[in-house]
Parts: structure tokens; C-alpha cells; sequence
């Protein structure tokens, strides 16, 4: 028999926690099977460009998770807002170091390909209300 009690905040977190979390976790198996196809469809620098470009968008993103969901427990609501803003801002850092580290370190690069998996990426959250419900 299945209960139509509300949750309690922390039956709420947790569940958010976990949908995000698995959420990400998906995006990361989805980005690196889609690089193992290209590798196959194209070739070894297009593959790891499509990669590295998800990946930018998905490691800030799986630190900003951590930053919002990663304390344990109930938490005042200022000190949510705190989270959310601190993680965003760190998420937005990240994303254009890597970015500029991508560009300055990685070569050969293949732009077109790196873009690709970074829209992707980013793209892909659209897809979130199907992994993270109440």
C-alpha cells in the first residue's frame, strides 16, 4: 500500500540528492558512450575533443551538486541560498578554466567536436525533469 503522506524535508533532500546525483552519473556514462561511437564513426581526435567538452560542462556541474547537496542534513534556508549561489559561481569559474586549459594544453584539438559535446552537455539537463521528480 503505497502512503500519500508528505515527505519530510529530509526524505526530500535525500530524494533530490539521489536524482541529481544519478542524474549526473548518467550524463557521464552517456558522454563517454557517445565519444566511444564518434571514435568509431571518426577517429581517436574528434572522439577525446567530444569528450573534453562534455566533460567541461559536466565536472563543474557534478561540483556544483556536490556543493548544494553535498552537507548532510537539514539546513536553514539563507544558508541554502548561500550554497546555490557559491556553487554557481564556482561552477561558472570552472567551466572557463577548463575551457582556456582545453584550448591552451590539449593539441591537436578538434573545435567542432569539443563544442558538440559541450552543448550536448548542457543541453542534456533539459532531460533532468525526467530523472528528478518529487
Amino acid at each position: 500500500m503505497v502512503s500519500n503522506k508528505p515527505l519530510s524535508s529530509k526524505e526530500l533532500i535525500a530524494a533530490k540528492k539521489k536524482s541529481v546525483f544519478k542524474f549526473l552519473f548518467i550524463q557521464l556514462v552517456f558522454a563517454f558512450l557517445t565519444a566511444g561511437f564518434v571514435w568509431f564513426s571518426f577517429d581517436k581526435v574528434v572522439a577525446y575533443s567530444f569528450l573534453l567538452g562534455a566533460l567541461s560542462s559536466l565536472v563543474p556541474s557534478l561540483y556544483f551538486a556536490f556543493r548544494v547537496f553535498g552537507k548532510v542534513g537539514v539546513r536553514p534556508a539563507q544558508e541554502i541560498v548561500k550554497s546555490f549561489y557559491r556553487g554557481e559561481a564556482g561552477k561558472l569559474v570552472m567551466t572557463s578554466v577548463i575551457l582556456s586549459l582545453v584550448f591552451i594544453l590539449v593539441k591537436p584539438l578538434v573545435a567542432g567536436a569539443f563544442f558538440c559535446g559541450f552543448g550536448l552537455a548542457i543541453l542534456s539537463h533539459w532531460l533532468s525533469p525526467a530523472f528528478i521528480r518529487h
